[in-house]
């Protein structure tokens, strides 16, 4: 029989831990939750956070309407300003928007490549 644990130890009490995990909603693009959930939390518009972290804002409105992606640079830059979790958030957020963006041509590519037998010396 498995003990039980004490739920208290787990529980997440402060509201602002909830919002950012460690896993990315990939439902959402990155930059677009960057749009809707960090800035309200800092209190920040597009043109203040682009003059704050030194990035033109039209780039930064393109990348928070999830029209282009977030860059490691622009991550760094964040993480510069709000905390390094975040650029770590931001950077593991965007890879695995990537991978689910591109699963299908993964696949697609699959049946397209003959795969290469494993080599004798890595089985």
């Amino acid at each position: 029989m498995m003990s039980q644990r004490e739920t208290e130890n787990f529980k997440i009490t402060d509201p602002q831990e909830m919002k950012v995990g460690p896993l990315p909603p990939l439902h959402i693009h990155p930059g677009v939750f960057i749009r809707d959930t960090l800035l309200p939390q800092y209190g920040l518009k597009i043109a203040p956070l682009a003059r704050l972290i030194g990035v033109a804002r039209p780039n930064l409105h393109h990348v928070l309407q999830g029209e282009r992606d977030v860059s490691r640079e622009l991550a760094y830059r964040l993480g510069a300003l709000m905390n390094d979790h975040v650029a770590d958030f931001l950077i593991s957020y965007q890879v695995e928007w990537d991978k689910q963006q591109e699963a299908a041509r993964r696949e697609e590519l699959k049946t397209q490549i003959a795969r290469l037998p494993v080599p004798a010396d890595a089985q």
